[in-house]
Formats: structure tokens, C-alpha cells, sequence
């Protein structure tokens, strides 16, 4: 069963190397930072974050997030790096009778390159597994995302294989997708 939090939790990370790191629920404060990230075309490039990114979205994105947490739909953390929004990270497409969760995740340009997307994720992951008791968190990766690739191996994700043509993208084109997962036994 998915032990599944009554209060949104707030996941810290102190002393990361990388600064002190929070995740916690998205805020309305969230809404312009999210904004300007989305419309850096690498976020858009390897995610299903659309392009063009409307203000709208990201205020749907952020105030949809309570609603999903609490019909147990999906639950969606800012990171936050030394009290500055650092970008998202959460799990969804939740089978919970099957004790599985995809998670997702991006991070701002001026924050990439620093383990922090990897730090975030190894928290989550051990959060979702020891505390929810999820027992499979999947992620599903653009196969040209070789950043991506590098976090999951980083916070000891396997690769799984390759999904042919899994992903139709905004202009058409089907992309190959990796499955990677994490796995507790």
C-alpha cells in the first residue's frame, strides 16, 4: 500500500556541495520563474514542456499541483537552491495499486552542471520508495538526452531499453525514448 503523506512534504538536502537544496510545494511565487525557464528551448526540446510557453501554463502548472497532490494524482516539488527557484521535479503517471511512479524533472539553465538535478532526484527517489513505498519509480528519456542519461546512472537509475517511436512530439516527429528505473526489492 502507498503510504501517501496527509501534508505536502518538504524534502531538504543541506551542505549538497551544490548549496542548500529544498523541495517543496510549487508556490504562486513560482509562476514567473517557471515562465522564463520554459523558454529556454532545451527544456522544451527534451520534455513535454510545450513551445511556445505561455504565462498561463506555467499558472495552470502551479496551481493544478495541490489538486493533483491531493486526489493522489501526482505530486510536483520546486527545487530550490539556497532560497532561489532552481526548477521541478516530481512523479506522476502514478499507478499506485501497482506501487509505480515516473518521475520528471528539469532544471534552469543558470543552475545545470552542478549534481543538482542528481541530488534532487536521489531525494525524491529514496522519499518515494522508503517513505511512500513506491517500489518502481520510472523515467522515461528523450534518447538524445544525454544529461539526462548522466543524472538517472548518477542517482542509480538502470537503464531498462529502448522505446521505439514512444513519443510523438509537438511538430510530429516520433522520437526514441530510454526507460530507465529504480527498483526496490
Amino acid at each position: 500500500m502507498i503510504n501517501w503523506p496527509i501534508d505536502f512534504p518538504k524534502l531538504s538536502i543541506p551542505n549538497s556541495g551544490s548549496g542548500d537544496i529544498l523541495l517543496r510545494p510549487l508556490c504562486e511565487s513560482d509562476i514567473e520563474p517557471i515562465f522564463q525557464a520554459c523558454q529556454d528551448i532545451t527544456i522544451s526540446a527534451f520534455t513535454r514542456v510545450p513551445s511556445p510557453y505561455e504565462r498561463e501554463m506555467a499558472e495552470d502548472f502551479v496551481r493544478e499541483s495541490a489538486f493533483a497532490y491531493l486526489n493522489r494524482l501526482a505530486i510536483s516539488f520546486a527545487i530550490e537552491v539556497d532560497g532561489e527557484f532552481a526548477g521541478t521535479i516530481g512523479l506522476h503517471s502514478l499507478k499506485l495499486s501497482d506501487h509505480l511512479a515516473e518521475v520528471g524533472y528539469w532544471i534552469s539553465d543558470s543552475f545545470r552542471g552542478r549534481g543538482i538535478c542528481t541530488q534532487a532526484l536521489i531525494a525524491l527517489t529514496n522519499f518515494s520508495t522508503d517513505v511512500m513505498n513506491f517500489r518502481r519509480v520510472e523515467a522515461l528519456v528523450d534518447f538524445d538526452n544525454a544529461a539526462s542519461h548522466r543524472v538517472l546512472k548518477s542517482a542509480g537509475y538502470q537503464r531498462e531499453g529502448l522505446l521505439q517511436a514512444r513519443i510523438t512530439k509537438a511538430d510530429g516527429r516520433q522520437i526514441d525514448m530510454t526507460l530507465f528505473s529504480k527498483v526496490k526489492r
